[in-house]
């Protein structure tokens, strides 16, 4: 009996040894699960965001194609009205102020001309009458900018 006795408390011994080490793969199990369970949820919160991300910059995608579009629309609008400003322009040239100035100074410039040879040709001529009535370019009015 006491070999029976020695086998059953070795038995025990060997069964308790068993449960310890079952427990501590329980155990280390356990912790593994938790480590492997909050991994899973910050990828998943970090899909999420990523996904909310990709969502928005498709968005944003979006709105530049329809932003380029509207902006190649209004560049042809522009070019169209720049075009049509152009012909009128040179169309108009003659009827401009900035043409009729643009006269007017040079017309002035050889009034000049005409009145300061007359002044050195002939010195006993008085011009100053005729100074008054044609001011240099620069005296002129303020219409001339």
């Amino acid at each position: 009996m006491e070999a029976d006795l020695k086998e059953s408390d070795s038995n025990l011994l060997n069964m308790t040894k068993q449960l310890d080490n079952a427990n501590a793969a329980q155990k280390v199990a356990t912790e593994a699960l938790e480590a492997a369970n909050k991994e899973k949820r910050r990828l998943l919160e970090e899909a999420r965001s990523r996904d909310e991300e990709i969502s928005i910059l498709r968005k944003d995608l979006a709105n530049v194609e329809n932003g380029k579009k509207e902006t190649e629309a209004g560049k042809r609008e522009v070019e169209v009205r720049l075009a049509n400003a152009e012909a009128d322009f040179v169309e108009n040239f003659h009827n401009t102020e900035a043409y009729t100035n643009f006269l007017d100074y040079f017309a002035r410039v050889g009034q000049q001309e005409v009145l300061t040879a007359l002044k050195n040709d002939h010195l006993d001529f008085d011009i100053k009458s005729l100074e008054a009535r044609f001011p240099p370019p620069d005296a002129g009015s303020e219409d001339d900018s």
